[in-house]
């Protein structure tokens, strides 16, 4: 551990999906609090049309760097390639992830960089983020009905929220999100995996961010559910080492979502969270 305070060099690392105007603010919030540079990484799959509108507002050289493959790759995916550019391009900078649907307060590069400077050996750093009124900070997944929690629970895994973590990749083993995870649970088996090798993830008990929540996939679309299913059931496997666990794990799993997909159909009128349960299985079957 370091005393006293130096200012760290922090880079940054936005998922660009579509929204142009979204993603804009974004990165603006991020150039405020002094990161640089910041590297928008493209998963629109749309050929190119909304980066090139979101050029035009921030345009490259301004701090920001645009890459991508003009394919959606998948939220773990993209990120890790993000993080293989910065690498290279800027090795040894912490990198600040964040959402493109989410906006930094005033102070939070500071708080960042306070946190950097202090705790050198720790792999995540996460503050509080403001989910529209709702202030979530630590966040823990119960492992047996697939739960998210503001207090641990038995069986449950403590993580940083991927929507906004600064992320000292080199204190991670291997890729720092597991590609399995197309959208939602791979923070939750980052959390997970770094807490089996002993890597710390710092909590800064502030609220710094300010998240819209869901604005991409949109909340009870097709992707959404079905995707977020596909992220509960592949966790199943992910969280426990034993066969006979992870098939006790499967069938509680495969009970509490199905009672979930039918509140959510009835809650919502619509038939979607009942296909979606069933897309969710065929994805979680197709990367078993």
């Amino acid at each position: 551990m370091t005393t006293g305070f130096r200012k760290a060099s922090l880079g940054g690392l936005v998922l660009h999906y579509l929204d142009a105007t979204r993603t804009a603010t974004c990165v603006r919030s991020m150039l405020r609090e002094g990161f640089a540079p910041i590297l928008v990484w493209d998963n629109s799959g749309d050929g190119g049309r909304s980066v090139g509108e979101l050029k035009d507002i921030i345009f490259p050289g301004d701090g920001v760097i645009y890459e991508g493959i003009n394919l959606n790759i998948g939220f773990a995916a993209g990120v890790n390639r993000g993080l293989d550019v910065l690498s290279e391009t800027h090795p040894g900078r912490p990198v600040l992830l964040l959402n493109n649907d989410a906006v930094l307060i005033e102070g939070a590069g500071h708080s960042f960089r306070a946190a950097a400077s202090k705790y050198p050996e720790a792999a995540v750093f996460y503050p509080k983020i403001d989910n529209i009124g709702r202030v979530a900070g630590t966040t823990y997944y119960q492992v047996l009905l697939g739960l998210l929690t503001r207090r641990r629970l038995p069986w449950s895994v403590a993580h940083a929220s991927g929507c906004c973590m600064l992320i000292q990749a080199w204190n991670v083993e291997g890729a720092v999100f597991d590609e399995d995870f197309f959208m939602y649970g791979e923070d939750v088996e980052l959390g997970h995996r770094l807490q089996s090798q002993d890597r710390p993830m710092v909590h800064i008990p502030l609220v710094l961010v300010v998240h819209e929540g869901s604005a991409s996939s949109g909340m009870a679309s097709e992707f959404y559910e079905s995707r977020m299913i596909a992220a509960h059931l592949i966790l199943a496997r992910k969280l426990t080492g034993r066969e006979v666990v992870y098939w006790a794990l499967l069938v509680s799993r495969c009970a509490s979502l199905s009672i979930r997909a039918i509140l959510r159909a009835l809650r919502y009128r619509s038939t979607v969270p009942i296909s979606a349960l069933i897309g969710g299985v065929r994805i979680m079957l197709g990367r078993a």
